[in-house]
C-alpha cells in the first residue's frame, strides 16, 4: 500500500473509530493486557470501553500523525474524565491528561495491528490509585518485533 491509502484508512478509523477499518484478524497492544487484544469484535469492544465508557468526554488532540508506507505513527494527548469501570476499579470522577502513541501496520486497506502506548503509572497517579490496579499489568512491555 503507498503512504496515501495508509493514511486515507488510518485517518478514517483515527475520525471515527469505526470497526470497519479493522481486520477481521486485527491484533491490539496495549499495555494494560498480557495478551493482545485479537479480533474485530474484541479490538471494537476494548476501544468502546476505554475511550467511552470508562472515560466521559474522551478526547484525544492530535500531536502528529507520520505514515510510511503500510506503518502510521499518531502521537496525541488523551483527556478525560474517569466516569466508569476501568481495569476493573471503579470511577473516580478525577479528569485525566495523558499523552500517548499509537503504531499501526495496514494491508489491503485495513488495519491488520497496532500497538498503543501511555504511562500507566502516570494515568494511575492522575486517578488517585495508589501502586497500579489490579486489572492493569504494569510489567507487560508492548514492544515486539515488526
Amino acid at each position: 500500500m503507498s503512504a496515501v491509502q495508509t493514511r486515507k484508512v488510518v485517518e478514517g478509523f483515527l475520525g471515527e473509530h469505526g470497526s470497519e477499518w479493522l481486520a477481521e484478524a486485527v491484533e491490539f497492544y496495549e499495555p494494560a493486557a498480557a495478551e493482545p487484544h485479537r479480533g474485530r469484535s474484541d479490538v471494537a469492544q476494548w476501544l468502546a470501553g476505554f475511550y467511552g465508557a470508562a472515560f466521559d468526554g474522551a478526547r484525544a488532540e492530535p500531536v502528529a500523525l507520520i505514515v510510511d508506507g503500510e506503518r502510521a505513527g499518531y502521537q496525541f494527548v488523551f483527556s478525560g474524565v474517569h466516569s466508569g469501570s476501568l481495569f476493573g476499579e471503579a470511577p473516580t470522577g478525577r479528569a485525566v491528561r495523558v499523552p500517548m502513541a499509537v503504531f499501526y501496520e495496514v494491508k489491503d486497506g485495513e488495519i491488520v495491528s497496532a500497538s498503543l502506548y501511555y504511562d500507566t503509572a502516570g494515568l494511575s497517579a492522575q486517578l488517585g490509585w495508589p501502586g497500579q490496579p489490579t486489572g492493569l499489568n504494569p510489567a507487560h512491555d508492548t514492544a515486539r518485533q515488526p
